[in-house]
């Protein structure tokens, strides 16, 4: 048997196990693979929007993923699809209607020679990565899912017994967990989730970027008088995917934006690789040069304060900018959904 038609098989028996009708989609379980670092995390969806599938999160860190889009949905609501797929990391099963579902993947499925037939019943698998347009799974995803898949469905049905755990108020956040030892046995128990991954991925601790620029560039803009203005600044991805020059998988490119208040205008709007501090940090006292003066404040989106602050806390405390973060940026909220239209046509 070759590993699509390993793979397919599998994926039948898990839709006919129809677990969605007793998983809530934050009743997670946990499968420790005997050949692997972390434990696997596995979501079941559908109980709740009848959009039936699984999220597979590879190891701890795409958990924390998990848990930033729990806290970043409850506390506000994405402006965007491209915001949202920010705080995706996994590999999703999606269960569609055969019309719905790309022409790649029914191919592959005809080939297995796997049968599929009804209503949300044909499956799409995706890998999500942020920074990274939504691609199909390779064949090392393939060999992965496999092995998850053969321990999923027997530890998913004998778990369903136990399900009343994740009602039960908790001190600390467990989960229900299935260790799988190399000769095929396995012991339950449960799984304490580390607190830094339950914080997300904005929370977890931050190393913020020295000043990366001459002592001679810091006095020239040191000198700058403060303006009677504040800036507004973003560095966030533009949902429109772009093919990189050596080809591969598509990007969402990273966009620095800044706006002045006072005059309503954007002074700045530059693509960046948000982990290229020095050439941000450059941008900025540039900036300040241009416009001949300092911005006392500069304030910033709140789910990407952390990532920002990260570049340009330091360089801005030395020149008395404060950087502030705020829910929503007025002027470039409506700039940005100009920008958009402009991409889309």
């Amino acid at each position: 048997m070759n590993n699509q038609v390993q793979l397919y098989s599998l994926v039948k028996k898990l839709y006919q196990a129809n677990f969605w009708e007793d998983y809530w989609d934050n009743d997670i379980i946990g499968i420790q693979l005997p050949d692997h670092k972390d434990p696997v995390f596995i979501s079941i969806l559908g109980k709740a929007e009848q959009n039936f599938g699984f999220l597979i999160y590879r190891n701890l860190e795409e958990l924390s993923y998990y848990f930033e889009m729990r806290k970043q949905a409850e506390f506000s609501e994405f402006n965007s699809a491209i915001e949202m797929l920010q705080t995706h990391k996994c590999i999703s099963l999606n269960f569609e209607d055969r019309k719905e579902i790309p022409k790649e993947e029914y191919e592959k499925i005809k080939a297995s020679g796997v049968t599929f037939r009804g209503k949300k019943a044909w499956p799409v698998f995706t890998d999500y990565k942020p920074g990274y347009y939504p691609f199909a799974i390779n064949e090392k995803d393939v060999s992965f899912l496999i092995a998850v898949f053969e321990k999923l469905i027997e530890t998913a049905t004998d778990f369903r017994a136990s399900l009343q755990f994740y009602e039960k108020e908790q001190e600390t956040y467990e989960i229900l967990m299935r260790t799988y030892k190399r000769d095929g046995s396995y012991e339950d128990g449960f799984y304490v989730v580390p607190e830094a991954i339950l914080e997300g991925v904005l929370d977890n601790e931050v190393e913020y970027a020295s000043i990366k620029l001459t002592d001679f560039e810091m006095k020239r803009v040191n000198n700058q008088k403060m303006k009677h203005t504040i800036w507004e600044l973003d560095i966030d991805f533009i949902g429109v995917p772009v093919v990189p020059p050596n080809g591969g998988r598509p990007i969402f490119p990273s966009l620095l934006i800044v706006a002045d208040t006072k005059n309503s205008e954007v002074i700045c709007s530059e693509f960046v690789n948000p982990i290229e501090a020095e050439k941000i940090q450059r941008i900025i006292i540039q900036l300040i040069l241009a416009q001949n003066g300092k911005p006392p404040k500069i304030v910033v989106n709140a789910n990407r304060y952390v990532k920002i602050a990260s570049c340009l806390e330091n360089l801005l405390t030395t020149l008395d900018i404060e950087l502030v973060p705020v829910q929503k940026l007025p002027l470039l909220s409506v700039v940005k959904e100009d920008m958009l239209e402009y991409f889309k046509d």
